[in-house]
């Protein structure tokens, strides 16, 4: 599976809400698959992936949400987790991996600096779902 590396955040996160039917189904299936199969394997990418796959946003250069920026603004966020989770694109780590670093590397405040252009970060949700995962046992 690849995932972008600010995905695995909102992966936390996610509550069943998305852009479309199609994103939402997609990230169910993802989602679902990661919580029941904690050693699935991760390739963190810096570019879109099988959660954008089906995202009206995405055109052929990558994000389009806001406009032409859209990309480089989520590839920064994509290197701000790399930076915090010691990873690099391309790099191969399982989901229970990808867990036990962010709950030992990143904060709820860290968000409010890492997501800060992102519509989803008022809703709470990928600090509430971080904030769960610290609350479980290592």
């Amino acid at each position: 599976m690849i995932l972008r590396a600010h995905h695995l955040i909102c992966i936390l996160g996610f509550r069943g809400l998305g852009y479309s039917p199609d994103y939402v189904a997609n990230m169910s299936q993802i989602v679902g698959q990661l919580r029941s199969s904690p050693e699935t394997l991760i390739e963190i990418a810096s570019k879109p992936d099988d959660i954008c796959a089906p995202c009206p946003f995405l055109k052929e250069w990558g994000c389009h949400e806001k406009g032409l920026e859209s990309e480089q603004m989520v590839r920064n966020r994509d290197y701000a987790v790399m930076e915090k989770l010691n990873v690099i694109a391309g790099e191969k780590i399982t989901w229970a991996e990808v867990e036990k670093r962010i709950r030992s590397s990143i904060s709820p405040e860290d968000l409010d600096r890492i997501c800060q252009d992102c519509q989803w970060l008022p809703q709470g949700y990928c600090v509430a779902g971080l904030e769960r995962l610290k609350a479980k046992e290592i």
